[in-house]
């Protein structure tokens, strides 16, 4: 048997529940931001906020990504009240 060192049997830090280079599709960031908003924000308006630039977005080809640092961000900023509406002009 191995013996056991003391940095093995310390704590580990906590980890966070995503990589920070998570990215997302667009569509998924969408229903996961629909979802914890209780559905106050819908696909056009989250189209929107990214075509503005209010949502930090990537084009790969064809595909919109979404860093999942950056979704978090907004779901806070929309829990907190902080307007983000766009108005077409």
């Amino acid at each position: 048997m191995q013996e056991r060192t003391a940095a093995a049997e310390a704590p580990r830090p906590k980890q966070e529940t995503q990589n920070p280079r998570e990215m997302l599709t667009a569509s998924n960031a969408q229903r996961i931001l629909h979802k914890r908003m209780g559905g106050s924000v819908g696909r056009s308006t989250f189209y929107r906020w990214i075509e503005c630039g209010h949502i930090t977005s990537f084009r790969l080809g064809k595909k919109i990504l979404i860093p999942s640092k950056a979704l978090d961000a907004l779901i806070e900023q929309c829990l907190r009240g902080d307007s983000l509406s766009v108005h077409k002009r």
